[in-house]
């Protein structure tokens, strides 16, 4: 079952379409729970529990994508942000931990959400809401991709704990 269903999805053949605007990058869009990060005028963002990306270019990231076979969605969203605002809140953050913060977490504060919002699903219906969703690009997406599979917080805290003990072993 899905808690978020898309419209239709254009397959990306040119990365170039991601260097203008706001997108979310839906990581592993089709495994629960998916991996969230945002780009912002070519430069991407993202928190992850062994760290975080700030200002890495696209491109650099579409190639990971690709070489890594990983299904990804691109969702265009039509607000005003502002760069500084993006570094400022993300030099907030060390990393994604249970309980405290999540890939969301950075993402819905620098879009001036004050409601908390702990799933995509529920992201994505706000800025539904708003009429603020543009294009929807895919990478690597099976054909029968329909999208966001539901999922719940618990969901998430299980993978950051699974996430958090593995790089524990890994130090």
């Amino acid at each position: 079952m899905y808690s978020f269903e898309f419209d239709s999805i254009i397959q990306l053949k040119d990365f170039q379409e991601l260097n203008e605007g706001f997108f979310l990058f839906v990581w592993h869009a089709d495994k629960i729970p998916p991996h969230i990060g945002i780009s912002f005028k070519g430069a991407y963002y993202s928190l992850k529990v062994n760290g975080k990306d700030t200002a890495i270019p696209v491109n650099e990231i579409v190639k990971i994508i690709n070489k890594k076979n990983i299904s990804v969605v691109f969702i265009e969203i039509r607000i005003d942000l502002d760069r500084m605002e993006i570094e400022r809140v993300f030099s907030n953050y060390m990393c994604a931990k249970v309980g405290e913060s999540t890939c969301l977490s950075p993402i819905t504060e620098i879009c001036g959400i004050n409601n908390r919002i702990y799933i995509l699903a529920d992201l994505l219906n706000y800025f539904k809401g708003k009429q603020q969703i543009g294009q929807l690009f895919g990478l690597n997406l099976k054909s029968d991709f329909k999208g966001i599979l539901s999922y719940g917080r618990e969901d998430i805290e299980a993978r950051l704990k699974q996430l958090s003990e593995k790089k524990t072993r890994n130090v």
